[in-house]
Formats: C-alpha cells, sequence, structure tokens
C-alpha cells in the first residue's frame, strides 16, 4: 500500500469516527459539562495510548520537539474550550459545518510550512466545500433574507454557537497543522497522546480546585457509559487523522476529513430533531461531493 492509499485510508476513517465521536460528545457536554467532557475524553486517550508510546518518549526532548508539543497543548486547550462551549449553546448541524472554516488555514499552512503542492482542480474543490459551509452558516432564513439584513440595518442573527464556533476554528487549524508536523517529527501516537495528557492534568488541577473530585466523579458515574465510547471514538479519530497527515499532504487529506460535519449534521438532524433549511442541506451536499471528488483527484 502506497503513502497516499494509506493515508486515504485513515483519512476516511478519521472522517467517520470524528462525525459519530462529535455527535456523542455534545450528548456528554449536555449530561455532564464542557470541562468535564473535555477531561474525559484527555483523560481516556492518555491512558489508552501510554503503553503504545513508551518507545517514542526520548524523541520528544531532541531538538524542539518539546516546545512543538508544549505549544500543541496550550493550543488544543482553547480549541476544545471553544468549540465545546459551541456544542453546548448551539444546533450540532451548524456547529460541525462551520468548524470546516479551519480548511482553508490548514491547507495554507502546509503549502507555506510543508511545501506542498495542489493543482487547479483540487482549489475549485476546496472553494466548492467553503461555499458549502457558507450557506449553512446563518440562522433559518430565506437566502436573500440573510443577505438583505446583512447590508440592511436589522441586526444581523448568528445562530448560536457561531460565534464560539469561529474561534475554535482558527485554533483548530493551528492544532491540525501541528498534529501534522509531530507526527512526522515524533509518531502519530505521541502527536494524539502528549497534548491529551498534559491537558488532563491541566484540566484535573482546574476542575478539582472550582467544584472539587468527588462531584466530578460523581456527576459522570451516571454517565459512564457513553463518556467512555464518546472519548474512545474520538480518540480513533485523532490517531487516524494523525496517520493521514503524518504519511500524506496536510493540503489534501484535511479537505477530504472535512466530510466529517455532513455525517454529524445529520445525526443532528436524525435524533436530536434539529431543523434545518434547504440552503443548509445543499451547502452539506456541496461539501460531501467536494470531499468525495477530491479524493479521486489526488494522488
Amino acid at each position: 500500500m502506497s503513502d497516499f492509499q494509506f493515508s486515504l485510508v485513515c483519512a476516511f476513517l478519521a472522517m467517520t469516527f470524528w462525525g459519530l465521536g462529535d455527535f456523542l460528545i455534545q450528548k456528554t457536554i449536555r449530561k455532564i459539562g464542557n470541562l468535564q467532557t473535555l477531561l474525559w475524553i484527555n483523560l481516556v486517550a492518555g491512558l489508552g495510548l501510554a503503553p503504545f508510546i513508551l518507545k517514542d518518549l526520548p524523541a520528544i526532548f531532541i531538538g524542539t520537539n518539546i516546545w512543538s508539543l508544549i505549544i500543541m497543548t496550550i493550543v488544543g486547550l482553547f480549541y476544545s474550550i471553544f468549540l465545546f462551549k459551541a456544542y453546548g449553546e448551539g444546533k450540532l448541524a451548524v456547529v460541525e459545518v462551520l468548524m470546516i472554516g479551519e480548511l482553508p488555514f490548514t491547507v495554507i499552512l502546509g503549502l507555506i510550512f510543508f511545501h506542498e503542492k495542489i493543482n487547479s482542480e483540487q482549489v475549485l474543490i476546496i472553494m466548492l466545500i467553503l461555499l458549502g459551509t457558507l450557506l449553512i452558516s446563518k440562522s433559518r432564513k430565506t437566502w436573500w433574507g440573510k443577505v438583505s439584513e446583512f447590508f440592511g440595518k436589522k441586526k444581523f442573527v448568528w445562530e448560536k454557537g457561531v460565534l464560539l464556533a469561529l474561534a475554535a476554528v482558527v485554533f483548530s487549524a493551528l492544532y491540525s497543522f501541528l498534529t501534522a508536523v509531530n507526527s512526522r517529527n515524533i509518531s502519530a501516537l505521541m502527536a494524539v497522546w502528549f497534548p491529551w495528557m498534559l491537558g488532563s492534568l491541566f484540566l484535573l488541577i482546574y476542575i478539582a480546585s472550582q467544584k472539587g473530585l468527588k462531584l466530578f466523579w460523581r456527576t459522570s458515574f451516571n454517565h459512564r457509559g457513553l463518556i467512555l465510547l464518546a472519548a474512545i471514538i474520538d480518540t480513533a479519530a485523532w490517531v487516524f487523522y494523525a496517520l493521514a497527515v503524518g504519511r500524506g499532504k496536510l493540503s489534501v487529506v484535511t479537505p477530504i476529513i472535512a466530510g466529517y460535519a455532513v455525517i454529524a449534521m445529520f445525526l443532528g438532524i436524525r435524533f436530536n430533531k434539529e431543523r434545518i433549511s434547504r440552503w443548509q442541506y445543499l451547502g452539506a451536499t456541496l461539501v460531501l461531493l467536494g470531499v468525495v471528488i477530491i479524493s479521486f483527484i489526488s494522488d
């Protein structure tokens, strides 16, 4: 199996697990809260992957690897906090597709720092995916009503959670880039394990000082099955993503993985009874179409 074929398989697995994982994360957040959910996911990933990263531990002290991992941890905490708050306040169907806004930033970072090249057809498909994002980024109104409201005197109405999701987009792009950097310089598993393990220690100290660990455990125990399932699936998604960008082009893998938003969107519609407009359905269709096409025109 070539590097491209391997990264393509991992990208589609990451896309699938991310879509399902984010749906489960939103359900968990609404049961036990943002930081508690984030802490459990970090803990499960950190403890679960620990036996597999032992051989890579010496490499984190070579060159600038340790600083890259520490910066990645800080960026990841900001990204997760903004995203999880967006999940708690907004519609999964809207927040997920908005997160595809990270796509151009991540692609640009890959082009600049990894010296990757994409052809004109790939650029057009990436623009198609971005267009799909724009079509479902605002509240359920007619398209013309949205445009008139934006340029008129009326107050523009954002979907709940959208501004938080936009903040998460910036940190998400940088985190995705650093995942690729550390996957290539150290290993894919270390790129996932280190920031999640260190992040869990920060969160554990904060939650213990604010609410106490006894309350944290008591509020989580009744939902332990949901928490464990969400954490395992989300961890698997990040591992497959790290494997994909470790051996494939960041500028190509990222648009393929963008399809996870469509999976989560339809899960939100099916199980959360969320309602979206025909424009938002069209946007989701464009995103999914773009993901399929770019996987065939890349090599």
